[in-house]
């Protein structure tokens, strides 16, 4: 038995070996005319200017980090933020952005392209350069990225003859000429834009690389499902279209798909493109990770996350990315796509406020580190900014807000992971000479720190970039992350010798889940001073060149440790040449001898301090007078104020080989909301809040009369181009505008006054209807659907019409008649006028009906509303001439306002995009039912009419001008008076504004608020948000978690600019909601509706916590807002021009 069991066994293993070699041999395709060679990146010619090795990109010569984060154009529907968006990625410390580029948002009809207005992307490649960041192009054609269709124009999907993505069913593609004829119309003309900006062009370009596909595995647990054919089509029509930089993949997660054969011209069947990438996303909220696609969750379900889940998926992934071998071998780590955060959805119980809370304020600065660790030197952050899913952009997995608990939110308010983040991309920056070029140290034997608590060392790095006058050895990165099981936060790190002997105990600060990369065996600008281990994360480091009579200095900013002592070991005779510091004790700070190590030198600033410096020297130079050499000046700066870190770094690389290093901060700023440096107009601007007074500012290019001059003293050490700066009390114009800003908000930090309101009705009876067919005769089917009719925006509209007949006369209770249907995604029924029910068919689990990705079983999720008398009373009476005395006859109208929340976007290997949308069925039944008496049109709006197609209630007459009258109340829903109602009012913007341009020129009257508003609705009914003619967001009820909504700053007219701003809602709803008096009622029993136009009241608003969650508190109890130092948020921003304060202007 067991012999005929094994060959059992071992055929079928070889069945499935053939199997997968047929299946191996149809995705290779037939287009193998087309090799890998044709469309490699042409090193010979371009690689003066970009070339790559396995360790990073290499700029102009010179080994540079990628550091990049997720920005979407298309989520702003104000291109005037567009700006200052990108200036806090780059004050954030980033270098880079990723771009999907959406094809369905140029192309509402086919054939045609805009990229005018707010969709210039050519606009915002030059704004890219302007600013000074690097771009990622991913122009798909597929994008993902929780978008209708997954960004394929609607007139492209509705082709349903059509393979979008080759997909012929869920988990098998076939290769469409077709739909490849398509995507080469759209490159040809999206990507001659793209070319013009590319930095190959040796004219400060701002594109590095440009990504085929998207997400495209060639296999899936090695399963081969991705087309050869495909790949290299899109690659080959990228070269024709004249793009010349690097092209790269994303995989899905680690599958080594197309990647580059050592030998190409043997493997013509293989084909690969120049770089590889994947994608990493680590720990899922529990309503989104994959186990609760199948069993579904409580939708209020939400706790805390695993540190296991960060290891067990990130602590191989060099090791596995390098054993796909071939190109690999010998090209960066790169993740396109590093989490960044996570989205929402509907039927969800929190809000994006706890998503924020699960993953907390170090959760991306630990997965920086964390891939650090395993070598990536290319990675973007999704997201770094969400933005909105304005009109119905989103797909069916998101609702209005793509705020992603990011690290700017939605508001566009920077949050306290950003400031953490920031920090560890500033000492990347920094040190960007020995990060980008670094191996493993493999063997726990040979790593030279040991920590005294569990799980807090993760890994070490050898830099193989040469330390300064370095006669140690290579710079070491000991990569600290805090898992311990202890999760307590402070212990001590023992630094070894080359033996494995101790030479030094420092004792480190770490909170529980948090991370930072420690210095270790560097030498600085000065040989005698040479750092063993900082116990403490480094931030910046910067150079002082010296001249009229000053020395050279290496000058860091460094972390002053919460609990316990601050500690750095250095080996070498130094002497202490000036320290000082605010709340630094009696103890003071000191240099002391190691107890392990006589000649290893401590410097100790001990806890409590603020603020505190040191400057270390050669003691011998000091001693015998000999000629100065270069000093180590150390700044070390509390928690809260590097919260508020700048740095300005020229890290735009150039041909000229004299330029400094990348890494050379220019600028450093602290002690405001945000600052940045403009080396344009050599303006520096600050944004604060109200409690910002103090501004400080240190430059480090002497050479440049546009920087502050050096300082003898200053509170953080001599010979420093320090300056402190006033906040707001410049002058008197200033001050009285800072008054002016201070008093609006205060007047109106619980709402604006939302009056004088206007109504009209939507008329049914005067819609464009169409007939809606059935399948078949006698079937309850309809033929078409939402996309059939290209009603993919909103709202799909149904008119039924039936006839009952009831004997006339009868004592007895009508006959029930019941309304039965079967649609996606939510509807609201009403009968002759009046609302007789809401339902929403929506599923977070595959294979359910209303599935939010993957198949829908359609002839699942019908329901049925019971048509309650009162409705059919209204019915129109008909005249029976056969026996007008004896029967009752009336005709019903059935009007159904049915919701979409978008079409899904093929993820990975499904193919749902067409999965069905509006009324898939319906039947009106009842003994007075007369039979055959029913009938369907339907109406909408056909989105190929509109200039964007996402931008559409989908109500014809949501243009309608006529028809409105004054209200004699607030917004409220009467579900007896019959359908849908427009109300509108117009209310005066805040005061200031962000400028376009984002030059504001210095001096008295520079003052500009900037107070970003949020629209506050609560209430069980439906509505449609339009701000200024821009449908900017969906309110769902108790469907959807989300109530705040934000009113983007780009599309209010501020105040005094002589315009008003209308609002419009289009409000519906099944039952009775009433407006909230304000002045009087605090119930919260009955159906009420409640609409605020307010700032954001978010917690520790004005910074003092130290947290800048950006999290809501709109109507936290007294002492929790208290706790929790609840507020308006508002910053107001100021400029300064160093050139001429330098020169006493």
């Amino acid at each position: 038995m067991a012999v005929i069991a094994t060959s059992a066994v071992l055929a079928l293993a070889g069945i499935s070996a053939v199997a997968h070699q047929l299946l191996e041999r149809r995705v290779k395709g037939k287009l193998t005319y087309i090799h890998t060679n044709d469309t490699l990146y042409d090193k010979t010619k371009y690689g003066h200017i970009l070339d790559y090795d396995k360790h990073s990109l290499i700029l102009h010569g010179q080994p540079t980090l990628i550091l990049s984060g997720e920005f979407h154009y298309w989520r702003l529907p104000d291109q005037s933020r567009w700006r200052p968006i990108l200036e806090q990625y780059r004050s954030a410390g980033l270098n880079c952005i990723r771009i999907y580029f959406h094809w369905g948002f140029h192309s509402s009809k086919q054939g045609q392209y805009d990229f005018s207005g707010n969709r210039d992307i050519n606009y915002l490649l030059d704004l890219c350069e302007e600013i000074g960041v690097y771009v990622l192009a991913a122009p798909g054609p597929y994008i993902c990225a929780e978008t209708q269709a997954g960004g394929f124009p609607i007139w492209l999907a509705a082709m349903r003859d059509i393979r979008l993505r080759h997909m012929k069913t869920n988990f098998w593609k076939t290769y469409d000429p077709e739909f490849m004829k398509y995507c080469i119309e759209y490159f040809e003309n999206i990507l001659p834009i793209l070319a013009r900006h590319q930095i190959t062009n040796g004219q400060g370009g701002c594109v590095l690389g440009l990504q085929i596909e998207n997400e495209s595995f060639q296999h899936v647990f090695h399963y081969p499902i991705g087309l050869h054919d495909d790949m290299r089509m899109l690659a080959k029509t990228a070269r024709d279209c004249g793009i010349t930089v690097p092209l790269f993949t994303n995989d899905g997660f680690e599958e080594g798909s197309f990647i580059v054969k050592d030998d190409p011209k043997k493997k013509k069947k293989d084909f690969g493109v120049d770089l590889y990438g994947f994608d990493k996303y680590v720990v899922f909220t529990p309503n989104s990770e994959p186990t609760s696609w199948v069993v579904g969750r409580d939708p209020s379900y939400l706790q805390e996350w695993d540190p296991s889940t960060v290891v067990n998926e990130l602590e191989k992934m060099e090791k596995k990315v390098r054993s796909f071998g071939h190109a690999n071998k010998r090209t960066p780590i790169f993740i396109p796509e590093l989490q960044g955060g996570w989205f929402n959805h509907y039927g969800i119980k929190y809000t994006y406020d706890a998503i924020y809370r699960f993953y907390g304020d170090n959760y991306t600065r630990l997965m920086l580190d964390t891939v650090f660790s395993q070598g990536c030197t290319m990675l973007n952050f999704y997201m770094f900014y969400g933005g909105t899913n304005w009109g119905t952009i989103g797909d069916p997995d998101v609702y209005t807000s793509y705020d992603y608990s990011a690290c700017i939110r939605e508001n566009g308010l920077i949050s306290g992971r950003l400031r953490n983040l920031r920090k560890g991309l500033l000492f990347l920056q920094s040190f960007s000479d020995i990060m980008a070029r670094t191996d493993a140290i493999q063997s726990s034997k040979l790593q030279s720190v040991r920590s005294s608590l569990d799980k807090t060392i993760s890994f070490q790095r050898r830099s193989l970039a040469p330390s300064l006058g370095c006669t140690h050895g290579p710079v070491e990165l000991t990569f600290l992350r805090n898992f311990s099981s202890q999760k307590v936060d402070c212990f001590d790190l023992f630094a070894l010798s080359k033996t494995g002997n101790v030479v030094t105990r420092l004792s480190c600060n770490l909170a529980y889940k948090a991370s930072f990369i420690a210095l270790g065996n560097y030498t600085t600008i000065n040989p005698d001073i040479h750092l063993i281990l900082s116990a403490t994360p480094i931030h910046i480091r910067a150079f002082i060149s010296g001249g009229n009579h000053n020395k050279k200095k290496e000058v860091w900013i460094a972390t002053l440790a919460e609990f316990g002592a601050t500690e750095m070991a250095f080996r070498g005779d130094l002497a202490l040449t000036s320290l000082g510091g605010q709340h630094v004790g009696t103890a003071g700070i000191k240099l002391r001898s190691s107890a392990d190590d006589k000649d290893v030198k401590v410097v100790t600033v001990p806890e409590g301090a603020k603020h505190a410096h040191v400057v270390l020297s050669s003691a011998a130079a000091v001693k015998d007078g000999v000629a100065p050499k270069p000093e180590l000046h150390i700044i070390f700066l509390d928690k809260a104020t590097l919260s508020t870190l700048y740095c300005y770094y020229d890290n735009r690389h150039g041909d000229d080989s004299s330029k400094a290093a990348a890494s050379q901060p220019k600028i450093v700023t602290w002690g405001s909301y945000n600052a940045f440096y403009n080396p344009h107009t050599k303006i520096l601007t600050a944004d604060s809040t109200d409690s910002q007074t103090e501004l400080h500012v240190l430059t480090f290019d002497q050479d440049s009369s546009s920087f502050l001059p050096l300082q003898n003293e200053t509170i953080y050490g001599p010979s420093l181009a320090h300056q402190v700066f006033s906040l707001k009390a410049d002058g008197a114009t200033t001050t009285i505008l800072h008054r002016s800003h201070a008093q609006w908000v205060k007047e109106n930090h619980q709402g604006m006054a939302l009056d004088n309101w206007e109504i009209r009705r939507s008329d049914f009876g005067t819609m464009p209807w169409q007939d809606c067919p059935r399948k078949s005769k006698g079937s309850k089917w309809f033929k078409n659907v939402q996309l059939d009719y290209h009603f993919t925006s909103g709202h799909i509209l149904y008119r039924g019409k039936f006839t009952t007949r009831e004997r006339a006369g009868t004592p007895k209770p009508r006959k029930e008649v019941w309304l039965n249907f079967n649609m996606r995604h939510r509807i609201t029924a009403f009968v002759n006028g009046v609302a007789i029910g809401s339902h929403m068919v929506y599923s977070r689990t595959l294979l359910s009906p209303g599935a939010k990705v993957g198949h829908d079983p359609i002839s699942f999720g019908g329901h049925k509303f019971l048509v309650p008398q009162r409705a059919l009373d209204r019915g129109v009476a008909q005249l029976n001439a056969n026996a007008p005395e004896t029967f009752h006859v009336q005709e019903h109208e059935i009007i159904l306002v049915i919701d979409s929340v978008g079409l899904s976007r093929m993820p990975f290997v499904l193919d749902d995009v067409r999965n069905p949308r509006g009324l898939l069925s319906a039947s009106v039944q009842g003994k007075s039912v007369v039979k055959g008496s029913e009938s369907w049109q339907v109406t909408g709006v056909d989105v190929r009419d509109l200039d964007m197609v996402h931008s559409s209630t989908g109500f014809p007459d949501e243009h309608q001008q006529t028809g409105w009258t004054s209200a004699t109340s607030h917004p409220h829903v009467d579900p007896d008076q019959g359908g849908v109602t427009w109300w509108r009012t117009r209310f005066e913007g805040p005061p200031g504004a962000l400028t376009e341009s984002g030059t504001t020129l210095p001096g008295d009257q520079s003052l500009t608020a900037h107070v970003p508003l949020c629209l506050q609705i609560e209430g069980e009914f439906s509505a449609m948000i339009i701000l200024n003619d821009v449908l900017v967001g969906r309110y769902f009820g108790s469907d959807s978690p989300q109530h705040d909504f934000y009113m983007m700053d780009g599309l209010i007219h501020k105040a005094g600019s002589g315009q008003s701003n209308e609002l419009k809602l289009m409000i519906y709803g099944s039952t009775q909601a009433k407006p909230v008096d304000e002045s009087s009622d605090t119930s919260n029993n009955d159906n009420k509706i409640r609409i605020r136009l307010l700032p954001w009241i978010v917690e520790d608003a004005q910074g003092q916590l130290n947290q800048w969650s950006g999290n809501t508190q709109f109507d936290a109890e007294e002492d929790f807002a208290k706790e929790v130092q609840a507020g308006p948020f508002w910053t107001e921003r100021q400029a300064f021009h160093l050139a001429a304060l330098s020169r006493g202007e």
